[in-house]
């Protein structure tokens, strides 16, 4: 546990135990509500005494907001133009929800205007996959729904506003029942980064068309990357 360790003279321990590799679980945001940033734990990570699996900084990759930032042309626009096209072929338009405005290709909106007026082709999603909070799909909601979500997602600047984009679904062959039948299932790729360079990737599968409830079939994937020769 946590609060059973201490750092002294540049090493971090359990008692007598000396611990180099640490594989966090805990999120930041919880982590922060029991200690501060003098813990045992921080010291050791700052100072490189300890392998922190899942560190700290990967924290950022899993918060929808940086999406906000990928999709917001005054942050991004001296990247190199290969990099501006791949964020605009693959990076849904992303705000978070707040009392503001903002950009919609090239155009100034009121976020929260624009909002109301696009339920059909937006969803919002909380900015952390906590699942204490749900996402609303604009589109399969009616108007007062919509209205309410929107309440919802906007205390705390806690949710997003995406731009729904359609799903890549392919034919995968499942085992159920004893049986061998062909499935439509959604492909999320993940790709796998390390030192800043992609290394490989895995897809998570789930049922076409689903809600994000449980399924026997949703599960991670072994992915290939097949060159032609």
């Amino acid at each position: 546990m946590p609060d059973q360790l201490e750092y002294r003279d540049g090493v971090l321990r359990k008692g007598d135990f000396r611990i180099d590799v640490i594989y966090r679980r805990m999120r930041l945001s919880e982590f922060l509500m029991r200690f501060d940033l003098n813990h045992p734990v921080v010291r050791a990570y700052r100072d490189r005494a300890v392998c922190m699996v899942n560190s700290f900084r990967s924290e950022m990759a899993q918060k929808k907001a940086v999406f906000d930032l990928l999709t917001d042309t005054a942050v991004t626009a001296n990247f190199p133009a290969a990099e501006r096209k791949a964020i605009r072929d693959f990076v849904p338009w992303t705000r978070v929800v707040a009392a503001t405005k903002t950009s919609y290709k090239d155009e100034v909106v009121d976020l929260h205007d624009f909002i109301l007026k696009n339920r059909e082709r937006l969803v919002l999603k909380p900015n952390d996959d906590t699942g204490e909070n749900q996402s609303f799909v604009g589109s399969e909601l009616d108007t007062t729904a919509w209205e309410r979500a929107l309440r919802i997602a906007g205390r705390g600047n806690t949710y997003v506003v995406q731009e729904i984009t359609t799903p890549a679904t392919f034919e995968f062959p499942v085992h159920r029942h004893g049986t061998l039948e062909m499935a439509q299932l959604r492909a999320d790729v993940q790709p796998h980064i390390s030192l800043g360079r992609m290394t490989g990737c895995s897809t998570w599968l789930s049922p076409a068309g689903s809600s994000g409830g449980f399924s026997t079939l949703t599960g991670l994937a072994p992915t290939f990357i097949l060159d032609s020769k």
